[in-house]
Parts: C-alpha cells; structure tokens; sequence
C-alpha cells in the first residue's frame, strides 16, 4: 500500500537523522492511518526514507540535470557524505487498532572522487541515470565511478540496508510483539 504522507518536513528545523527519522515514520504512520479508516487487516508494514549528507546539508532527489552537477560540485568541495536510511516495521493490529514500532538507521559513509573533472561529472549526468534518486547517483551502476571509497553496508546505498531490516522483522515478529 502506497503511502500518502507528504515528504516536505522542514530540514532546517532538524538533525539531519531527526530530518529521515520523521519521514520514515511519517511515511508508515500514514499507511497505518489507511488501514484504519479502510478497516484493513492485521499488517507487517515496512517504510523508509534515504536522504545523502555532505557537510552537515541534505540531498535528496535531484530534479533537474542542473541541480544534479551542482550536488557533485558540493560533493567535490567537501567529499566526505554519508548515507543515512532510516527504517521502521510497525506491527499493526485490527482487532485493537494499536501498533508497535520497530526502528533503526543505518549510516554508510562514502569518500567522493575529488579528482574527477568536470567533463566526467558532465558525463554522468548527461546520462540521466541519478536523476530523481538520493544523492543524485546509482551507486550499483555507473555512479560507482564517483568515489573512492565505501565504508559500511551497500546495501544501504543501493536500496534498503537488508541487515538492518532483517534484524528490525526478526524483532518484532517475535511472539512476545
């Protein structure tokens, strides 16, 4: 179920963990919100939100070519991001209309190749492929070519962090939840 939790928090009134934390639990507080005024069944539901960091400001998606090259000219100045995803299960039950919630962040760190040139920064975003994905890149296809280093999960980057998110199921299915 689609969740319709309108993604415009303030980032400037929060950390930027508090900033995908909100969104996060944001986005599947609004899907419980649905299965009670649909009187939809007892669900698992899993939402998260992604957000790239680079000198204390966040990066979401890039819109428009424009805003992608001005991104990798931030990344270029201050090369050291992270990639912080925010993750909740919420077990919701329709008998009691009452949820528990489950969550954790997870942070990967990224080293941004300062040696690029511009010609190649230009490359990549001509080829539209981080367009309208956190951070502007795809990290498991050609945006790979954008940095030097990684440092923690990968999966965190390329989608949901599947440890995480294995151990936050795990938790909460656990028959005392």
């Amino acid at each position: 179920m689609p969740s319709n939790f309108e993604e415009n928090l303030l980032k400037e009134e929060h950390t930027c963990q508090e900033y995908v934390s909100n969104t996060s639990l944001g986005k599947g507080q609004a899907v419980v919100k649905q299965l009670i005024s649909q009187n939809g069944p007892s669900s698992i539901i899993l939402s998260s939100d992604t957000i790239v960091t680079c000198n204390q400001e966040v990066f979401e998606k890039p819109q428009t070519k424009e805003r992608q090259l001005e991104m990798f000219h931030k990344y270029h100045q201050h090369p050291d991001l992270e990639v912080i995803t925010s993750v909740n299960i919420i077990k919701y039950d329709s008998v009691t209309k009452e949820s528990i919630i489950k969550s954790a962040i997870e942070i990967t760190k990224l080293r941004f190749n300062d040696e690029l040139s511009d010609e190649f920064l230009k490359y990549y975003v001509d080829s539209e492929e981080g367009l309208h994905v956190a951070g502007g890149f795809k990290y498991q296809e050609l945006g790979c070519l954008l940095f030097k280093s990684i440092d923690g999960d990968y999966f965190n980057i390329v989608g949901l962090p599947a440890g995480t998110t294995f151990r936050l199921l795990s938790d909460i299915l656990q028959p005392d939840h």
